[in-house]
């Protein structure tokens, strides 16, 4: 069965990366884990030009609206010793360079001491999440599950969350080297492993950069350049 972006809130797309060039992927993503010390890397293209320039390479923007800008870049790097399951949830926060009150945005919250904040819906609606795999994700392996159309049910309140119906949920079994395209507004959730092996997966996030309110600024595009 095939998903559609615009429909389901995701898609899946086989064999964008390969060869030479997935290896070396991997192997920066391994010196820069190892550097953070961290199997959760935040602000990722700061750390490496390697993946400061995969943001804006034009095989990433193939699957892109062209008026989207790199603005949160994440390495998740799960393994036996980092095994940890992820509850179901939205993608509900940005990343800023300050606090402001303004209408439409809150609450606020800080995270490795960058300040994040809940945006309107409409700017979280027009983002996109590029999702690369480095390593093989079967459902065994903690593999991404959502539940398809669920990024049109608007931002839905934590107490809501345990009575939705999950029994649709699809399991986004990946090889190394698909990706996956989802809204951040998709419910999502990963499963703990139960036969652990790495999991490395470079999360991108893309947003319209005018959609941020003017008295704001996006982190990581003065971040990362």
């Amino acid at each position: 069965m095939s998903f559609s972006l615009i429909k389901d809130g995701f898609e899946i797309h086989r064999g964008v990366c390969e060869g030479a060039l997935l290896e070396a992927l991997r192997d920066e993503a391994d010196s820069v884990a190892a550097l953070a010390g961290s199997a959760c890397v935040r602000h990722l293209r700061s750390r490496s030009t390697v993946f400061r320039e995969l943001a804006i390479a034009g095989s990433v923007y193939a699957f892109l609206p062209r008026d989207v800008k790199p603005v949160r870049s994440i390495l998740f790097d799960k393994t036996s010793a980092e095994n940890w399951p992820v509850a179901w949830h939205q993608d509900l926060t940005i990343c800023v360079t300050e606090e402001n009150v303004i209408d439409g945005y809150g609450p606020w919250s800080h995270k490795d001491g960058v300040p994040h904040v809940q945006p309107p819906i409409e700017l979280l609606r027009n983002m996109i999440t590029f999702r690369l795999h480095l390593d093989d994700t079967p459902e065994s392996n903690g593999a991404l599950r959502v539940i398809p159309g669920s990024h049109e049910w608007g931002r839905i309140s934590t107490e809501s969350l345990a009575d939705l119906d999950k029994e649709d949920a699809v399991t986004c079994e990946c090889n190394a080297g698909d990706v996956v395209l989802m809204s951040p507004l998709i419910l999502h959730s990963s499963r703990r492993s139960v036969a652990p092996a790495r999991r490395r997966v470079i999360h991108y996030e893309y947003a319209r950069i005018y959609d941020l309110h003017p008295r704001l600024h996006w982190f990581e595009e003065a971040d990362a350049g």
